[in-house]
């Protein structure tokens, strides 16, 4: 009852309607005072105007309480994040349910999506914090060494570093663009400053690299561009270290999608069977999981990164024979600020 009443006082306090009635009043008033009309016909048209008026606000309020229990309804439903509302076919209330589906829609597309990245960050974690243990062992066990191997421990140093810096990319990673500094670069100055950031890691797997005259400029982010390289190079290192002549090629080269750069490496290569999902997370592959060097999240983020960037990534692969990782390079220019 006490919202009801509420809900009266604030229905007459919005309705404007009732104005009209009060000029037609105040006119039919003027006309019997103009014309001295006799008073019984003029009080029963009142009569019929007022009756009349009274039914139309009547029946507004009515569809306005409903309109009003309808909405607070909405608001629980929404603090509760459930939607439970039946199906209003016509009118403003169907309009008003159309608009609330469509917001609670939305809204559990990114609850669920919310929840699966979650997920999957949590798994991520769990798997970095296995990983990250393994250097951080084998460098424990070199310090305890007489005269510690510091080829060795710079090595698994580096492993480490590359966990933590994979973390903190996985973390910051936005496919919106919105962490993009797009620049033009020599595409060969790029790729050189990656090899060298790595160059201790081919002197002491003993892996050969050949840089092959790259011409031209990549419209990128440096900063990106340069993990998914390294990601890139890494993996060639490991799959390729400890055997005979193990070689890696970075080149330039043009397909119909525009250009590319081409590592290219002698490793245990890939079985034709992973090579579709090698950009799946936490997808290992069989060479890796029996090396025991994949983690199954460098590639993901590579293939995340280049999308980011507008550019692409393939991989093939001869399993005994070799891996080639295609970077497509090409973007639209477009104005930036």
């Amino acid at each position: 009852m006490k919202n009801r009443k509420k809900y009266g006082l604030d229905y007459l306090r919005e309705q404007k309607g009732y104005l009209l009635y009060l000029l037609i009043y105040v006119f039919l008033l003027f006309v019997w005072w103009l014309c001295d009309l006799p008073w019984q016909p003029m009080a029963y048209l009142f009569l019929l105007l007022t009756v009349f008026a009274s039914i139309q606000l009547l029946y507004g309020l009515r569809g306005y309480i409903r309109r009003r229990k309808l909405l607070e309804m909405y608001t629980r439903q929404a603090a509760e994040g459930v939607f439970a509302a039946e199906e209003e076919k016509e009118g403003l209330e169907g309009d008003w349910y159309g608009l609330v589906k469509a917001w609670h829609e939305e809204y559990e597309r990114q609850k669920d999506q919310n929840q699966e990245e979650k997920e999957q960050s949590g798994k991520y974690y769990t798997l970095w914090s296995h990983q990250i243990k393994t250097p951080i062992a084998a460098m424990n066990l070199l310090l305890q060494e007489e005269e510690p191997d510091l080829k060795s421990l710079k090595q698994e140093l580096w492993k480490a570093e590359q966990y933590v810096d994979m973390a903190l990319q996985y973390q910051r990673l936005d496919r919106s663009g919105r962490d993009l500094v797009l620049k033009e670069y020599p595409l060969e100055t790029l790729v050189k400053k990656a090899v060298k950031n790595m160059a201790s890691v081919f002197i002491y797997n003993k892996t050969g690299i050949q840089i092959e005259a790259m011409p031209g400029n990549v419209l990128t982010d440096e900063k990106w561009f340069l993990f998914v390289l390294e990601q890139v190079l890494g993996n060639a290192v490991k799959y390729t270290a400890g055997r005979e002549n193990g070689k890696i090629r970075i080149y330039s080269g043009r397909t119909d999608k525009g250009e590319t750069v081409i590592v290219e490496d002698n490793g245990i290569g890939i079985r034709r069977e992973d090579i579709p999902r090698v950009f799946e997370w936490g997808y290992t592959g069989y060479n890796g999981r029996r090396e025991k060097r994949s983690t199954g999240i460098g590639l993901f983020l590579c293939r995340q990164v280049m999308d980011m960037l507008g550019q692409s990534i393939e991989i093939e692969s001869e399993e005994g024979k070799g891996t080639r990782v295609i970077l497509g390079v090409s973007r639209k220019k477009f104005d930036m600020e």
